[in-house]
């Protein structure tokens, strides 16, 4: 069993950082505590949102109250998410350092939220801060396409651009790399309905390494919290699985698992939404989408809670 400290952002209602990730930890058998780094009554993609961002005092004083009463020690696990500003990831960067002090084999998952599609939703500088700070203390990273060109500054467009990004990641001390999801135009080109996961393992003890990828279906729709999802399905099956391994594999099959329970979510999601019979016409900026349209496209994570810990679609890693 881990036991991890999950920091990131926090909704009353919905499915999305902390909401997102604690329950799957949960109920895959590990602890979890969680410091939010906002709370919002709902997500930014609705068209009202209340609440508020918490400063790095805040997130420091709640760990310093760990430290207080000796609740800090035994984490082997610290994920991060959403921290919206700079002044968060040097709290982040603090309290990883401290955690490493207690326990040297900590493993740090960052979740590096800057962005998709093509735009950054947080400060430019934040993308230096994850890349030079962040990056070369973690044991895993989970950028999605534009995250990773943002972090590596190339432009992925072919599988082996991908593998280069992976490379590059590694070479800022990163063990254990996914690019959660990104189009490639050298593979199944003519097909708009696939995403690529690209997983990269490094051993730096035997100087090995070990690259993967996994085809999955695309899915049209508004989903929001998925990429928090699935970095804490990645982190829950790799804790799981890593001891029976021997150096290299355990990210694979962790990926494997993981994906097979969020695409199954996600289409649980999508049937839901369609259920409610709420039009959700494709490309519709943010401010344009009906706040009833976009609670259908909440993650249907306890309803199907079921397919957290026995999915029913499977996934194969291949090497590449």
């Amino acid at each position: 069993m881990a036991r991890v400290l999950s920091i990131q952002s926090h909704v009353v209602s919905g499915y999305v950082g902390n909401r997102a990730a604690a329950f799957p930890l949960q109920l895959l058998g590990h602890q979890v505590d969680v410091i939010n780094t906002v709370q919002f009554s709902n997500h930014t993609g609705y068209n009202t949102v209340h609440g508020e961002r918490f400063a790095s005092s805040h997130i420091l004083d709640l760990f310093a109250g760990l430290q207080a009463n000796g609740l800090d020690h035994g984490y082997t696990h610290l994920l991060t998410g959403y921290m919206g500003n700079s002044e968060n990831v040097r709290a982040v960067e603090s309290i990883a350092r401290q955690l490493k002090q207690t326990n040297p084999e900590l493993t740090f998952v960052v979740d590096p939220v800057l962005g998709d599609d093509g735009a950054l939703y947080v400060p430019q500088e934040l993308v230096a801060l994850y890349r030079d700070v962040l990056c070369p203390m973690a044991s895993l990273v989970t950028p999605n396409q534009f995250e990773a060109e943002m972090l590596t500054n190339t432009k992925i467009a072919t599988l082996e651009d991908a593998k280069q990004a992976c490379d590059q990641l590694h070479s800022l001390g990163v063990p254990n790399v996914v690019i959660t999801s990104a189009s490639l135009a050298d593979r199944d080109s003519t097909k708009d309905d696939v995403l690529y996961l690209i997983g990269s393992e490094f051993c730096s003890r035997t100087n090995s390494k070990h690259q993967f990828v996994i085809t999955f279906p695309r899915l049209s729709g508004y989903f929001t919290g998925s990429g928090d999802f699935f970095a804490a399905l990645v982190l829950a099956r790799h804790a799981s699985l890593a001891p029976q391994f021997n150096e290299l594999g355990a990210l694979a099959k962790a990926c494997e698992l993981a994906l097979a329970t969020q695409a199954g979510v996600m289409a649980a999601t999508k049937q839901y939404q369609e259920s409610t019979g709420i039009s959700a016409l494709p490309n519709l900026p943010r401010g344009q989408r009906a706040s009833e349209m976009v609670n259908g496209f909440e993650l249907r994570i306890i309803p199907a809670r079921h397919l957290i810990t026995n999915p029913t679609d499977s996934f194969t890693a291949v090497s590449i």
